[in-house]
């Protein structure tokens, strides 16, 4: 029985790889697509088990392409632990299916929304990222905002303003989800807004994050009973700003929601922790 039913996965292993190398029209070339992913739990021996089902965005097929391997093709490479033990289709990548597996480009993955359970089915066909101007992160200083249907050839939308729900969440960096939105660093699903807005609802960041931070090589020491401090910008990039004597801090610790973790770092006048709750994906 074990013989015939791993059999029986072989041979459904073999038609999903061939299907997923065989487009649907020859003559246009192979470009990169975003796919919804979930990690196959089955037990049994790769290659027959162990990869990952693709869902297409904005496709209305329901059917899941399987693939042997993720494999990553960025000079910035994310923790597998980051994007392989999520939830089902928490997980969103940009990249080419070959050889049965897929080679992605970028990596996003999914805020977690207090009280809220993402559905694929409902969501697959609102998907949508911000279209950066060219040799900027950010376009605070246009008058509109262009974003795109993901894996879709219709022109971009123009909009005035992207409100976006996260910004709920409980201490979570403002300023660091409006980077992620107007840099083009994630994708989201949206809600029908007014004619010249548009809402945020589940916005998947990229990864790994941060990811154009200097790296601190050398330790911060301070003298005299000082202790270093720190600034942090929308990318979440910390800046040394000088030595302080250690003060009187206020008794604040706030407690995060569920698939968040407090963060910290110390802050001028008085070196007192400045806290904010990030998703805890990024610690792991």
């Amino acid at each position: 029985m074990k013989i015939l039913t791993s059999l029986i996965f072989f041979i459904a292993t073999i038609v999903l790889i061939v299907s997923s190398t065989t487009t649907s029209d020859p003559s246009k070339p192979i470009t990169e697509l975003y796919y919804a992913l979930r990690t196959d739990v089955r037990k049994c021996a790769p290659p027959m088990c162990g990869g990952y089902f693709l869902r297409e965005i904005s496709s209305s097929n329901k059917t899941e392409t399987y693939v042997m391997a993720l494999k990553q093709v960025s000079t910035s490479t994310v923790k597998e632990s980051q994007y392989r033990y999520a939830p089902n289709f928490n997980v969103v990548v940009k990249g080419t299916i070959s050889n049965g597996n897929i080679q992605v480009s970028e990596i996003f993955r999914l805020l977690p929304k207090t009280n809220n359970t993402f559905d694929i089915d409902k969501e697959i066909n609102h998907f949508y990222t911000t279209i950066a101007p060219s040799g900027s992160t950010n376009n605070e200083n246009t008058t509109t905002i262009e974003i795109q249907k993901l894996n879709s050839n219709k022109p971009p939308k123009k909009v005035k303003s992207i409100k976006n729900s996260n910004h709920e969440t409980f201490f979570i960096p403002i300023d660091w989800l409006s980077y992620k939105v107007n840099s083009g660093q994630s994708v989201y699903t949206i809600t029908k807004g007014e004619k010249s807005s548009t809402t945020i609802d589940y916005m998947f960041i990229s990864l790994p994050d941060p990811k154009f931070c200097p790296k601190i090589s050398i330790p911060i020491l301070c003298k005299n009973e000082t202790v270093p401090t720190y600034s942090s910008n929308a990318m979440r990039c910390l800046k040394f700003t000088g030595c302080v004597h250690p003060g009187p801090c206020p008794f604040m610790i706030p407690v995060c929601p569920d698939g968040y973790t407090k963060s910290s770092y110390p802050i001028k006048p008085n070196a007192c922790p400045h806290y904010s709750c990030l998703p805890s994906f990024l610690s792991q």
